[in-house]
């Protein structure tokens, strides 16, 4: 018998669009998905035609990023009344808020409930100690109640068994043929000006004011920077012209663009596992990454990248990387099969099946 599911995601952006898609695309014809969404500026306009025809979907009007005890109440509300219409056999909720509201709607297990917190919001270091000690009380006192968190990296899920009862882990897959051949010409020169590439909104957690840092200490040389994404530029950063800001870009675009870079630079704060770092990777670049939760795991240190903890370390890493063109050839190889090894749909996707078909099963052993 085909099982329903019902995804809950208060922001429906980024990363959160391509994990549900894979997810949805691979089930198709064993699940059927349906999916209560809020929409975000960065929302693309044509989100739902992304996702195979046999999804439904919902606006989520109340739903918001911001506390708020009446439009939280009105959110609950509207979440009911989608499940009382579509009846399904599971709520998978995403991000910090969906799994607050898909929780608090359903305390006492009367459906069953699957959380994938895709970053947790105490992890937010543009906020302050306190608040962030809020957040993990919050998290835990939600973790109290009957659900199943999944955890999208090894990071995530070590957090997920310090704040909630039951957590597995499912790793952020992606899918292989999303992706442009290796042939199709889009690969830049190998001997040419190096190209570094990060993509993701212009917000606190993506850390632009670092990326900017890292560049200007290249002004004068024909290094090349680019920021797929779009948002507002932080007051008093200046950004060099070396730096390229491309704004919202179709996804097939994002990739195209990403393609023809030597080296993937990940200046976030905070992550779950990053979606964009991992399309990176297949597409062959070799990575340099802050140590943040999500990204220490796909960065096998020496193999396919370094970490780097501050904007000296990104510097000195650049400079050995650009006069070393056969250790970043061989890191972007190295990016790629760590990625498709570890990460193909072909791998991940049957354990969200299981999960799903056997929900009963995790909670008793999970």
């Amino acid at each position: 018998m085909t099982i329903t599911v019902l995804h809950v995601v208060e922001a429906f952006s980024t990363g959160i669009i391509q994990s549900i898609r894979i997810i949805c695309r691979a089930l198709d014809g064993e699940v059927r998905f349906h999916i209560l969404y809020g929409r975000r500026p960065e929302t693309p306009a044509d989100v739902e035609s992304q996702y195979p025809p046999s999804v439904g979907f919902t606006p989520w009007g109340a739903a918001g990023r911001a506390i708020d005890p009446g439009k939280d109440r009105r959110a609950v509300a509207e979440l009911k009344a989608v499940v009382a219409r579509v009846k399904p056999d599971i709520i998978h909720a995403h991000s910090s808020k969906a799994g607050a509201y898909a929780r608090l709607a359903y305390p006492g297990g009367q459906l069953p409930v699957l959380y994938s917190p895709r970053g947790y919001s105490f992890l937010q270091r543009d906020k302050g100690p306190a608040r962030r000690a809020a957040f993990r009380g919050i998290e835990w006192l939600l973790g109290r109640l009957p659900h199943i968190t999944v955890g999208c990296g090894l990071g995530e899920y070590s957090l997920a068994r310090t704040v909630a009862r039951r957590a597995v882990l499912i790793p952020n897959m992606i899918d292989p043929a999303d992706f442009p051949a290796p042939d199709q010409g889009l690969s830049p020169d190998p001997a040419g000006p190096l190209r570094v590439a990060m993509a993701g909104g212009i917000r606190p957690q993506k850390n632009f004011p670092l990326f900017c840092e890292i560049a200007r200490a290249f002004e004068g040389r024909d290094l090349r920077f680019l920021w797929i994404g779009d948002g507002d530029i932080p007051a008093g950063v200046r950004v060099p012209a070396s730096v390229e800001i491309t704004g919202w870009l179709p996804r097939a675009e994002v990739l195209r663009r990403m393609a023809g870079c030597h080296l993937y630079m990940q200046t976030s704060l905070w992550e779950g596992l990053p979606i964009a770092l991992l399309e990176g990777m297949v597409l062959g670049l070799a990575v340099l990454a802050c140590p943040a939760v999500g990204n220490t795991e796909l960065v096998i240190e020496g193999a396919n990248g370094y970490l780097c903890p501050d904007a000296p370390s990104f510097i000195a890493r650049l400079r050995q990387l650009d006069g070393d063109r056969a250790a970043l050839a061989a890191m972007g190889e190295a990016s790629r099969s760590l990625a498709l090894r570890n990460h193909s749909v072909d791998h991940i996707a049957p354990r969200w099946l299981s999960l799903y078909r056997h929900y009963e099963r995790y909670v008793r052993f999970g």
